[in-house]
């Protein structure tokens, strides 16, 4: 989704990144052979339900989707923890969609707003949610929304000063 409001001013709200589940924020000097090593040689790719859009108060937790705890990405997290201690995994499951700068934290909140209104987030009922990000569909009033997805890529990046900069150092295929 490329949303933005019309009144953010800080430039490091609203880079363009890919949404991702974070699973572990290591040093960057971590080697990328432990990294690679601590994901289970068997991982499956992993299921991922969306049950809320949700208003943080960081930055890299600025408008997020919550997950659903399910076995799948709860085991990985569990084994990365093990791997490559707990600290390093966040303690909620959730899907990053926007990072705003702390210094407009309001900005958060009027994003989330703009994304209902403009049909963008589709209330599924019995607590889940959906995003619509086709514009052909918004235009059209079809319902094409997401609802989840099976993450089937961990991706290994550097993540070191502003987003843009981020590298991607690998990609590890999971099978479906």
């Amino acid at each position: 989704m490329r949303t933005k409001t019309s009144t953010f001013k800080s430039p490091s709200s609203f880079p363009h990144f890919e949404p991702h589940v974070t699973l572990a924020t290591v040093p960057s000097s971590t080697p990328l052979d432990e990294l690679r090593a601590a994901i289970p040689k068997d991982q499956p790719a992993v299921p991922v339900s969306f049950k809320s859009v949700d208003v943080g108060n960081k930055y890299f937790m600025s408008v997020y989707v919550t997950v659903y705890h399910a076995g799948g990405l709860d085991a990985l997290r569990e084994d990365l923890k093990k791997s490559l201690g707990e600290r390093v995994v966040p303690p909620l499951a959730h899907v990053s969609l926007f990072y705003i700068d702390d210094s407009e934290p309001e900005e958060r909140t009027k994003v989330v707003e703009q994304l209902k209104r403009d049909g963008r987030i589709v209330d599924k009922g019995e607590d889940k949610v959906a995003l619509n990000y086709s514009e052909q569909h918004l235009e059209s009033g079809e319902d094409d929304a997401v609802d989840g997805f099976d993450g089937g890529e961990i991706w290994i990046a550097l993540c070191d000063g502003p987003v843009p900069t981020w590298i991607i150092k690998d990609r590890i295929k999971l099978p479906l």
